[in-house]
C-alpha cells in the first residue's frame, strides 16, 4: 500500500501492528475514503465480493458515500444494515448476517468489511472470525471509540442476555482505516463517548494526552466539544491513542496480563451498563463512571493519594464527562452485575486501579464493601 501514499504527504498517519495471528496497519488520513477502491485493489486483490455492514443511523448519514465507494472498487458487493444499539451485538444479528452472506455464496477469500462504531465493529470481526473459520476482515471505524480503541487488536464478541462481550474470540483485522473526518457527523453524546477511551488511555499510559486535552478544550464555547474533534491535534490524539494500543496488543495479545490495563474503569462500567440494559448509558460514559469508581476505590485502599480525583473531576467538567451514577441504578444490581466481570473467578475479584498517574495496577480479593461503598459514594442523590 506505500505506493497509494506520497513521501512527503504529512496528512497520512500509519503504524504497523505485529502480532502472533497477522501483521496490519493502521492506515489514518482525513479523506481516506477518497482512495478506498486503490486501497482494495492493491491490498486484496482476487476477491470476488464485498460484504459491508453498518447500522441505520451511520447509513442515513453515509448510504450515497458508501454506495459510490463499493462501485468504484468493481467487484460485487452488498450492503447489509442492523439497527442502532448495543443490544443489536447479538447472536441473532450474527445468524441474520450469517444467512445474508450463505445467500451470496460468500467465501474465505471474499472480504468483510464494519464500517461503525464499537458494536459494528464488534459483531462484524465475530461473523468475519466464525464464517467459514475466517475471512478477509476490514475494519473502518466511525467513532471516535472505534478509531482509538475497539478497532484495534482482534477482541470480536457478542452480548448475550445482557452480559456485555459473553461471546467472542480473537481475530485480527487484515487493516485499519482511520478518517477522523467522519466524526463531523457525531452527536454530542457520541463525542464523550468517545472522548472517556481517550482519558483512559492518558491516565493509565501516557499523561501527555491529558494535557492536549486540557489545553485544546480551554476557551471554547458551548459547542466545545464538536470544535475540539474538528482540531489538528484531535487526529495527533487519535495517532497516539492507536500508537498506544498496538504496543499494547504486541506486547499480550491474547489479553494474559499487560493488556488488561486497558480495562481500567470498565469493570464497573460493564456492570452499569448491564444494570441500565445498554439503554440509558453508552459505552463510553459508563467506562467514565467505572473509572471513578476504580479511583476512589483506589484512594480507600491507601495506593494512591487522597485528593487525585478530585483534580482529574476539573478536566472531566470541561469534557462533559459523567462522574454520577444515575439514582436510578440499585447499587446491589451492579455488585451482582461485577460477577460476570472476565477478570474475576469463582474466588476472587480484580479491578484495575491506580498507584498514580500512568501507574496502574491490578489488585485482587477487594473487600466487597470497599467496592459497595465506593460505588454509592458516587452514586446521583435523589431521582
Amino acid at each position: 500500500m506505500k505506493n497509494l501514499w506520497e513521501t512527503d504527504d504529512s496528512s497520512i498517519k500509519i503504524i504497523n501492528v505485529h502480532t502472533v495471528l497477522k501483521n496490519y496497519q493502521i492506515v489514518i488520513k482525513p479523506g481516506i475514503s477518497e482512495k478506498f477502491h486503490k486501497i482494495i485493489s492493491s491490498d486484496f486483490k482476487g476477491i470476488n465480493k464485498i460484504i459491508l455492514i453498518t447500522n441505520d443511523t451511520i447509513y442515513s448519514f453515509y448510504g450515497e458515500k458508501l454506495q459510490k465507494m463499493l462501485r468504484a472498487c468493481k467487484v460485487e458487493f452488498e450492503i447489509i444494515i442492523i439497527k442502532d444499539g448495543e443490544k443489536y451485538k447479538s447472536l441473532e444479528s450474527a445468524q441474520y448476517i450469517y444467512g445474508k452472506l450463505i445467500k451470496q455464496n460468500f467465501h474465505r477469500n471474499d472480504l468483510i468489511i464494519a464500517f461503525g462504531g464499537g458494536v459494528i465493529g464488534d459483531l462484524t470481526g465475530f461473523v468475519a472470525s466464525t464464517f467459514h473459520r475466517g475471512t478477509k476482515f476490514l475494519q473502518f471505524p466511525t467513532t471516535i471509540i472505534g478509531q482509538v480503541d475497539s478497532s484495534i487488536g482482534g477482541k470480536v464478541v457478542v452480548n448475550f442476555d445482557d452480559i456485555k462481550n459473553a461471546i467472542g474470540c480473537f481475530y485480527q483485522p487484515d487493516i485499519v482505516l482511520v478518517d477522523p473526518d467522519l466524526l463531523k457527523t457525531l452527536k454530542e453524546n457520541q463525542i464523550i463517548n468517545g472522548l472517556a477511551e481517550i482519558v483512559k488511555y492518558g491516565i493509565i499510559f501516557d499523561k501527555k494526552i491529558l494535557k492536549v486535552l486540557d489545553e485544546n478544550i480551554i476557551g471554547l464555547a458551548d459547542k466545545r466539544l464538536f470544535e475540539l474533534i474538528k482540531n489538528k491535534s484531535f487526529t495527533d490524539l487519535i495517532y497516539e491513542c492507536c500508537k498506544i494500543k498496538a504496543k499494547v496488543i504486541e506486547k499480550d495479545e491474547f489479553d494474559t496480563g499487560y493488556r488488561q490495563f486497558l480495562n481500567f474503569g470498565h469493570t464497573v462500567g460493564h456492570a452499569i451498563e448491564k444494570v441500565s440494559k445498554f439503554e440509558t448509558i453508552n459505552h463510553g460514559m459508563a467506562v467514565a463512571l467505572g473509572m471513578i469508581v476504580a479511583l476512589d476505590i483506589s484512594e480507600s485502599l491507601g495506593i494512591l493519594k487522597n485528593g487525585f480525583k478530585d483534580d482529574f473531576l476539573q478536566l472531566y467538567e470541561k469534557l462533559k464527562l459523567p462522574f454520577k451514577i444515575p439514582s436510578n441504578l440499585n447499587i446491589e444490581d451492579i455488585i451482582n452485575a461485577l460477577k460476570f466481570d472476565k477478570k474475576f473467578t469463582d474466588s476472587k475479584n480484580k479491578f484495575v486501579l491506580l498507584k498514580g498517574i500512568n501507574k496502574p495496577a491490578i489488585v485482587e480479593n477487594i473487600n466487597e464493601k470497599i467496592i459497595a461503598d465506593c460505588i454509592s459514594r458516587n452514586l446521583k442523590k435523589g431521582r
